[in-house]
């Protein structure tokens, strides 16, 4: 099965496909998408549509799964991230790809074992389950923790869909 978690943001999306064999894990592809910072928001977002559409093409994942989002900083920064959402959303949309969305602390729990873990602390247990090759990947890169955590949420969709009555209503 290959999964492409997503972390949304509009002026930073991380994203990472993951292959789970059997009950084994390892990273296909990782990155971040980068709308230009100074553009105006229409453009990031067509930016954000174009690249995940480019992602889902060339990876055919079973699923998408991306972080939902229940706050932010301000009022307008949460509407801006809703509207980041729904042109990665459309994007799966216009493909066909099944999408689960899964809550921070969802994340964690999956993850760490704790739904209030630090980034830190996720950060690790990502490189500790995917192995040398994704720490590798990650530092290589210099990716930032958007793509750590991309990865950590594609993580958590693997552990969803095989645990699905542990998950069933939220």
């Amino acid at each position: 099965m290959v999964l492409l978690g997503i972390d949304p943001g509009s002026l930073r999306t991380g994203w990472g496909v993951v292959a789970q064999e059997g009950s084994s894990l390892r990273v296909v592809d990782v990155g971040v998408v980068r709308p230009g910072a100074g553009e105006p928001l229409p453009a990031r977002l067509a930016t954000l549509h174009a690249e995940l559409s480019r992602i889902l093409a060339l990876y055919a994942p079973e699923a998408v799964a991306i972080e939902t989002v229940f706050h932010g900083p301000n009022v307008r920064a949460l509407v801006t991230l809703g509207q980041a959402r729904g042109a990665i959303l459309a994007a799966a949309g216009a493909r066909g790809v099944p999408v689960l969305e899964i809550t921070p602390a969802e994340v964690k729990k999956a993850v760490t074992g704790r739904g209030a873990a630090t980034k830190e602390q996720v950060a690790h247990m990502v490189g500790v389950l995917l192995g040398a090759q994704a720490r590798g990947r990650l530092a290589e890169a210099r990716l930032s923790a958007d793509a750590t955590d991309a990865l950590a949420v594609a993580i958590a969709a693997t552990h969803r869909r095989a645990h699905p009555l542990a998950h069933a209503g939220g």
